[in-house]
């Protein structure tokens, strides 16, 4: 039946470690038989605190993850920061406090979100009938956050394939270090301050000037990333309005979405990510998106549409790497002037390529 598999609990999960504590040791309750006296001041999540009953046997661990981005969600309160002002999530009275409160937050993931049941945003329920996984299931876990985009397209459910390491049976973890997900005890601003992997931390050999690869030798390594050649087109959305619902929640719903591939100019170049060249993905983000609940977004047109995108769709050939002018002279590949949308930020315009790579003869 439909929905059993969200409460039904195995026998044999009694049987290990964390059944043979007893239900009422993490979810409280009483142990007795009258179901209502029993269920009383029961926890329906105990993970929900990183100070809870999970920190008495994983304290090193709840400690680094109560910092972790998975965990604060720090990189959407910087978007309200970044966009609005410093500290607006702080206002009692703000629309966008609401917007964050009661949108944003969902995506905020505890340790039984991901060890023990689906994602609250992905609509909860036990993932493996309370057995708690070690490694959780990818396409529960992982694909309930992440599916529009990252996930989505490694699992080969949005866009055009799967990504080559996924067809290999790899795992999100297998290229992501453990800190990506339970924090290194530092305050984690955004993703790309983490212990990212890359490429060439299995495939270094390819940027050396003994590369197999002739595109390697001719290419210099920070020209751009790696995606450019090897990424296949992404997930795209447009156009999203925030909306208060009957219920008190704000749904966040974007008019269109499209799988389309772009390559840009890197608005903001580091030693990490020192490439000319980047793959992008445009986010739906409007001046007036929550216009109904707040008004408008006051630094809107400081900050591009079009992201840096670390597409997760790898393959070793792809439309624009087939030939060098499959890339070289293709216009419709990168970034143009007539891909700004009316209603897209100013800041965009800078992601331009007005001067695409020339055909080789």
């Amino acid at each position: 039946m439909e929905g059993i598999e969200k409460f039904l609990v195995r026998a044999d999960f009694l049987e290990t470690e964390h059944g043979r504590l007893g239900c009422i040791a993490c979810h409280g309750g009483e142990n007795i038989t009258d179901r209502e006296q029993a269920h009383a001041g029961m926890t329906v999540m105990p993970s929900s605190s990183t100070e809870g009953v999970c920190a008495e046997c994983h304290g090193e661990i709840t400690e680094t993850y109560a910092t972790a981005i998975h965990y604060t969600v720090q990189g959407m309160a910087n978007f309200f920061d970044n966009f609005v002002h410093p500290g607006v999530l702080e206002e009692e009275d703000s629309g966008f406090k609401v917007a964050f409160d009661n949108n944003c937050y969902k995506c905020h993931a505890t340790c039984g979100s991901c060890h023990v049941s689906r994602p609250v945003a992905y609509g909860g329920g036990l993932h493996s009938q309370h057995q708690f996984t070690s490694t959780p299931p990818m396409g529960e876990t992982c694909f309930g956050c992440h599916g529009a985009r990252n996930a989505g397209e490694y699992m080969g459910v949005i866009g055009y394939t799967r990504d080559i390491h996924f067809q290999q049976g790899m795992h999100c973890k297998d290229c992501h270090p453990v800190s990506n997900f339970h924090g290194t005890g530092e305050v984690e601003q955004t993703m790309w301050e983490v212990d990212l992997p890359g490429c060439t931390d299995c495939h270094g050999e390819m940027l050396t000037a003994n590369s197999p690869i002739e595109a390697h030798r001719e290419h210099p390594a920070d020209l751009m990333n790696c995606q450019v050649c090897h990424a296949s087109a992404n997930n795209n959305c447009f156009e999203c309005h925030a909306t208060l619902q009957p219920d008190g929640s704000v749904a966040g719903v974007a008019e269109a979405m499209r799988v389309m591939f772009k390559i840009g100019l890197n608005p903001e170049p580091t030693p990490e990510r020192p490439y000319r060249y980047i793959t992008l993905r445009h986010i739906p983000t409007l001046i007036d998106t929550f216009s109904t609940l707040a008004g408008e977004l006051p630094n809107f047109h400081e900050f591009s549409n079009w992201k840096y995108s670390p597409t997760h769709n790898i393959q070793r050939v792809t439309m624009q790497n087939e030939s060098c002018n499959s890339c070289h002279g293709n216009e419709f590949i990168f970034l143009r002037e007539q891909d700004i949308r009316e209603n897209d930020s100013e800041a965009s315009k800078d992601l331009v390529v007005r001067q695409i790579p020339a055909p080789l003869p």
